[in-house]
């Protein structure tokens, strides 16, 4: 495969067949995947927006955060007694999620229901859509809202941990945590028209996983969300971080219980839209695991067993990381 790779034609990646997707008249994006082969899995849902508090000006610090916790406490279109049992239910105990996660440019619903409900799947849609342009945000709500528990949870978990404040130099990132508080006096009425501004269909995209009836779910969705109004008039910016300075550097944090020493490898990247640039990642994935082998063969070698030993690779706003 190494060999041939240099010759391969670049031809554009396809989706799963599996996937059913489509987009609906106002611009909401959906996504569906049927899977009878696992009858006992849970339904999966998510509901991505994308807006996150780098949308925010420093006025509006802490509104993208407090969207979801005012959504948390509404029956979003439901009775009382539904939406308790609805988020009782919608939560997998191997697996736990925060119902909400808040980043710098996305905000995350996440629900996972009992296989064979169609009725709680249909009570969740109701909700996710209320959720997507049907708040309630009053100066009411919003109090009631921030004296419950904050069940918001951000991504990263920890904004303020040492070396992710360090990566964020120079990044306008650093001036939009996700977990910045609201500024007092609130106004509900400015959280209102943030709302109203980027939580529009044409910025959404709907994702439903398990055993379901594909065909049954996509028309549930068309007739739930295709209601929703509003669309974007000013584009969400782009989250970017700066290239690592070749250096070194010691951060003192919390968040390791034995001291690290990291290597990292800091790298543009683009999404693996084509084959050409599949094989390339799968060319530098087999890299990264042939050292690892090498390096864990010398330790063991040199009796280094109580070192900990690993690599990892992920993306994060465009760049991508080994280490």
């Amino acid at each position: 495969m190494l060999a041939s790779a240099g010759y391969v034609q670049a031809d554009a990646l396809q989706p799963d067949p599996a996937w059913q997707q489509g987009t609906l008249a106002n611009g909401l994006q959906w996504q569906v995947l049927a899977t009878p082969q696992r009858p006992s899995d849970r339904i999966e849902v998510r509901l991505q927006v994308n807006t996150g508090s780098l949308t925010e000006s420093t006025q509006q610090s802490g509104f993208s955060h407090a969207i979801p916790r005012i959504a948390l406490t509404q029956s979003g279109g439901l009775d009382a007694a539904q939406a308790r049992s609805l988020w009782q239910q919608g939560f997998d105990p191997k697996r736990p999620m925060p119902p909400v996660i808040v980043s710098y440019d996305s905000t995350l619903y996440n629900l996972s229901l009992p296989n064979n409900r169609n009725d709680l799947l249909k009570e969740a849609l109701t909700y996710l859509a209320n959720v997507s342009g049907k708040l309630t945000i009053t100066p009411e709500t919003v109090n009631h809202a921030l004296s419950s528990e904050d069940m918001v949870a951000t991504w990263p978990a920890d904004t303020k941990e040492g070396w992710w404040r360090y990566r964020l130099k120079g990044s306008a990132l650093l001036g939009h945590d996700p977990a910045e508080p609201l500024k007092q006096p609130v106004d509900a009425a400015k959280i209102q028209a943030f709302y109203e501004k980027w939580y529009t269909p044409d910025a959404m995209t709907l994702i439903v996983v398990g055993n379901i009836d594909a065909r049954s779910v996509a028309e549930q969705i068309n007739k739930t969300f295709g209601t929703l109004k509003g669309k974007r008039e000013t584009p969400a910016p782009v989250p970017t971080l700066s290239p690592l300075r070749a250096e070194s550097v010691s951060i003192m944090t919390d968040a390791v219980r034995q001291d690290r020493l990291s290597i990292m490898w800091d790298t543009p990247w683009q999404p693996i839209r084509e084959s050409a640039a599949l094989l390339r990642y799968w060319q530098a994935d087999l890299a990264r695991e042939a050292l690892f082998w090498h390096i864990q063969q010398e330790l063991t070698k040199n009796n280094a067993k109580d070192i900990g030993l690993g690599f990892d690779c992920r993306v994060l706003f465009l760049r991508a990381h080994s280490h």
